[in-house]
């Protein structure tokens, strides 16, 4: 009998990863389940060669687990079949492809095979739902804190408008696009890579966007002139999924290669993942690799 071997990360969801993994005890009732908490996988080559090909692999969380797990992963041989089991606070990976938190696993292995990498930091790393720089980064990072001091519950819409009311410092940038050209921009609010059409917990910042473009592209919009006055009513549009009505403001680019590079330090988010102190990131498609 196969065994149902689930990936998941203890200190996901305010440190709930584990028993948020362990709902599937219910959904799979009958199935053969081993657990595994990701911290204490060292090595996911001698992981999966050690496991039965005909054994399968449910990653279960949210979209940080999944973007640890890919990235963990990135090169590895996996002859079992993998499934995903959405569990975490946004879900936004789930979302786009139609799905609901607390589903039956589904399996992943299509939508894992093509994915774009972000470079920054002096780190490549892969992307699934969305690179970006400003706003939002700067709410992952707000959040995070909080949580960290035990708030168990954040609402992000009211973080964000905080954050553009006080921490929230607009920048300039120039975006590269991939055949080279600049594009000068200012007062920034938000320069976003999407792969997705999803982001923040169900927010449709991309809607165009297919993660199964066969020519792998990209959606780049960028957020921008804008005072914090405006920028609290182009932030409602964003939420509303209204924003492109602000053609003077938000600026949309396709393509498979976006650099972009802020005039001061500023959080990006990665999957809902942050990365502070930086002021550039580089996003583009890359080779697909069959796991």
């Amino acid at each position: 009998m196969s065994i149902y071997h689930i990936l998941y990360n203890r200190l996901s969801r305010s440190n709930t990863g584990e028993l948020e993994a362990h709902m599937l005890d219910e959904i799979m009732s009958g199935e053969s389940l081993k657990y595994w908490n990701v911290a204490d996988i060292e090595d996911y080559h001698k992981f999966f060669a050690d496991i039965p090909d005909d054994d399968k692999i449910i990653v279960a969380g949210g979209d940080g687990t999944m973007n640890r797990f890919i990235n963990d992963t990135d090169y590895c041989h996996v002859p079992q079949d993998v499934y995903f089991f959405p569990a975490g606070s946004g879900n936004d990976f789930a979302r786009d492809i139609g799905k609901k938190k607390h589903c039956e696993p589904f399996p992943i292995r299509k939508h894992i095979s093509n994915l774009p990498a972000i470079f920054t930091g002096g780190r490549e790393q892969r992307f699934f739902n969305s690179a970006s720089i400003g706003l939002d980064a700067q709410v992952c990072l707000e959040a995070d804190r909080l949580k960290s001091m035990g708030k168990k519950s954040v609402n992000y819409a009211v973080l964000a408008v905080k954050c553009i009311l006080t921490k929230y410092k607009f920048c300039d940038a120039v975006v590269i696009d991939g055949e080279g050209k600049e594009h000068q921009f200012r007062d920034v609010l938000l320069a976003i890579t999407t792969k997705g059409r999803y982001f923040g917990g169900g927010v449709k910042i991309s809607p165009n966007q297919d993660r199964n473009d066969p020519d792998e592209n990209l959606t780049f919009i960028i957020v921008h002139n804008l005072p914090a006055f405006k920028a609290l009513i182009v932030f409602a549009s964003i939420v509303i999924g209204k924003h492109f009505s602000f053609k003077k403001n938000v600026t949309v680019m396709k393509g498979k290669d976006f650099t972009v590079k802020f005039s001061a330090p500023t959080p990006i988010q990665i999957d809902g993942e942050t990365v502070e102190g930086e002021k550039e990131y580089h996003a583009y498609a890359k080779h697909t690799v069959e796991i």
